[in-house]
């Protein structure tokens, strides 16, 4: 072939190319020109600020946050930062450090971790924080701060310590580490650097994963797990994994969500040498013997996706391809020397996960400390945006809704010198310090998600609010859920799903998530559901409940968008009335549709509670109750508990809550199949009748 020829083949060869290139960053075209994230605003104080965490304290309709001081440094305050929206009546997304009053007499401490938690599942949010200590204290107590408002019947929003009655049976704890400990319950020193609440034992409240790298992370101490026993009070589950499960990890971080698609929760822990995945067999997985199995052989290393470095601090779970399970970015996974070039390992059938080395794209291979995945372009696939210990912190841009795929590079990095992601949207004033975490919401409730930053020695940490941003338009999805056969056995029917969504797995624990039924094709009825973490909710039809049951779940974001699932048809008999049962669905407000849940097992002395979630706040109710139902129209609804026998004149908190407890009567005229009616009728401006209604509860006495 002539030298003309082969030069007229490598002209077309590098026109092709040219086409292709040029084809790809068309693909990722900016949605969002401009910078997106000018703001760099000292929004949240100055300290070793090792993790901060975002949360409606007084149930306004706005995040607050808090902030983990103290670190690897001398101990500090810890802090609490109130949105000026909502309730305080100033404008959203500034935010006032109201610690000394709404965080009173907290202990200092060094402090690596900070969690927002409903720890007696009363509908507010309470506190969880991990200390670390030193090697010559000997490590420190982890403290939780329980919220006043809910079932303590105080102000919502303010905090008091109770961390000796948070601690319950310890098992595994050496008496030298023990802090205070009376008859076998109560605080303990740790060396904690992360908390994860999960429900790990699926009965619809939240357990704890507590990571312990032990003293200079030396992994020499055990990661434990601890149940919730309803009331929030937690005890040890040991051992919790194999006998040949490695338990004393270098683990710095971990994230909760079930992996291999059976409902339950199972671990996933980074680690400073081979990160560990362990499944949850506490709800019977075949063949197990232990609560937990050590699966890192199988999911990890016998598919090639070992680590190849010793700095991984993070694990990040998300659906990154869109297929419906959660994968994971191992921040500093892999690599020579260090390794600090990031690895996307992919989900594959069970607990397998393959390591996709081309995946992220412009990897400036440096020490980086966490990753948050969020959608700061609103086109329904899942951005990143990563810390850095030393050095920029950055954004990714996902590809997949523009078509691109794990195997031709889907995070890419964004930076002015790259070709598929050019566009440096991060602000270049405060955004080359120390570091450590970062939290993804929106802050101002105007549908985009905002970037919250805490950095160490000190230095400011920082809100950049994305002033340009598009807001989100997508609902969840449905990628699981329970479908339910015929069944005679009277029992409750217990029903999952998993709804994914563009967003960090952590917000939505606090969306709405609701499970709708028919019986024999009769009205509506709306449960509640739990979130159980990693973007799972529980909810529970009743045994007593018998018929042709219909059902459906919905869950809506913080946007306001609503997910629908399939509905799923099954036939239920043999059960036998007694419990609690809802029986509508109830009418809008404020706060959306105002839900009663009632629990209790209806028996003489037994505790009984009735909770009033997302009603309008400081409002007057009435509870009406009655011992039988006409269900009449009325205020635009329908009122089950008709004719009224009595009716109790209530009024909801700051935050919307109504809580009454008390212990079930004797019987005489309770008796045994005796049915109770309650309903609220709750003040409310916004729904047309001033009136917005909850759904109905029925008792019936067992």
């Amino acid at each position: 072939m002539s030298k003309r020829c082969i030069c007229s083949l490598i002209t077309t060869f590098i026109a092709l190319l040219s086409t292709a290139s040029h084809a790809h960053a068309a693909q990722l075209a900016d949605l969002q020109p401009g910078r997106n994230f000018p703001e760099a605003v000292n929004a949240f104080g100055t300290g070793r600020a090792e993790n901060l965490d975002v949360g409606d304290i007084d149930n306004d309709g706005d995040y607050d946050v808090a902030v983990a001081n103290g670190g690897d440094g001398a101990a500090q305050d810890n802090k609490v930062f109130v949105n000026l929206g909502g309730a305080q009546a100033g404008t959203l997304g500034t935010f006032a450090d109201e610690s000394s009053t709404r965080f009173a007499g907290v202990t200092t401490d060094t402090s690596r971790d900070i969690e927002f938690v409903d720890l007696e599942n009363d509908g507010d949010l309470d506190v969880f924080v991990s200390n670390r200590g030193t090697v010559a204290n000997g490590g420190e107590v982890c403290r939780a701060y329980t919220n006043h408002g809910g079932a303590q019947g105080g102000a919502i929003g303010f905090f008091s310590e109770t961390t000796d009655s948070f601690w319950g049976t310890l098992v595994s704890i050496p008496p030298s580490d023990e802090h205070g400990v009376v008859d076998g319950m109560g605080p303990f020193r740790f060396y904690s650097t992360d908390a994860d609440f999960a429900d790990l034992d699926d009965d619809g409240d939240l357990d704890l994963y507590l990571t312990n790298p032990g003293p200079i992370h030396n992994g020499t101490r055990d990661s434990l797990i601890f149940l919730n026993d309803g009331a929030g009070t937690f005890h040890e589950l040991w051992p919790w994994a194999d006998a040949a499960a490695d338990t004393t990890l270098r683990s710095i971080d971990t994230d909760l969500a079930d992996l291999d698609g059976d409902f339950d929760i199972d671990v996933f822990a980074s680690n400073l040498g081979q990160s560990r995945v362990f499944r949850n067999n506490l709800n019977g997985a075949p063949g197990s013997t232990t609560p937990f199995t050590d699966m890192t052989q199988t999911a990890l290393i016998d598919t090639g996706s070992q680590v190849q470095g010793n700095n991984t601090y993070e694990v990040e779970l998300g659906d990154l391809d869109g297929d419906g399970d959660f994968d994971a970015l191992m921040l500093n996974y892999s690599g020579i020397g260090g390794g600090n070039l990031e690895r996307l390992l992919l989900n594959g059938t069970g607990i397998t996960f393959s390591k996709q080395d081309q995946a992220v794209v412009g990897d400036p291979e440096i020490d980086e400390n966490e990753a948050d995945f969020f959608d700061f372009d609103s086109d329904g696939d899942l951005d990143m945006f990563v810390t850095n210990f030393v050095g920029t912190n950055w954004l990714y841009t996902n590809g997949a809704a523009q078509g691109l795929s794990v195997s031709n590079g889907l995070l890419h990095r964004n930076d002015s010198a790259l070709t598929l992601a050019p566009w440096p949207e991060l602000p270049s004033s405060g955004n080359h310090n120390q570091s450590l975490d970062a939290d993804l919401a929106d802050m101002d409730n105007d549908g985009d998600p905002d970037i919250l930053l805490s950095n160490d020695l000190n230095q400011n940490n920082r809100y950049y609010e994305n002033v340009l941003g598009v807001p989100d338009p997508f609902a969840p999805q449905f990628a699981l859920f329970t479908v339910q056969l015929d069944k005679n056995d009277g029992s409750d029917t217990v029903l999952h799903t998993r709804a994914t969504d563009n967003a960090p797995i952590y917000l939505t624990t606090y969306y709405d998530a609701r499970l709708i039924y028919t019986v024999d094709g009769g009205q509506e009825r709306c449960v509640r559901m739990a979130p159980q973490g990693g973007m799972q909710y529980r909810g529970v039809i009743p045994g007593e409940v018998v018929g042709e049951i219909a059902y459906r779940f919905e869950v809506t974001d913080d946007n306001g968008n609503t997910g629908v699932s399939p509905t799923t048809v099954y036939t239920q008999s043999g059960g036998v009335p007694g419990g609690l049962q809802s029986l509508s669905c109830g009418t809008p407000g404020v706060n959306g549709v105002p839900h009663l849940e009632a629990s209790g097992a209806l028996t003489p002395g037994s505790p009984t509670q009735y909770v009033l979630r997302d009603a309008a706040p400081n409002a007057d109710a009435i509870l009406f109750a009655s011992v039988t139902s006409m269900h009449i129209p009325f205020k635009q609804g329908t009122l089950y508990a008709f004719p009224v026998h009595t009716l109790l004149n209530r009024s909801t908190d700051a935050g919307g809550l109504d809580h009454i407890a008390f212990r079930w009567p004797a019987m005489g005229s309770f008796a045994s199949g005796r049915t109770i009616y309650t309903q609220y009728g709750i003040q409310d401006a916004t729904n047309p009748s001033g009136v917005s209604l909850s759904n109905a509860v029925l008792a019936t006495v067992p």
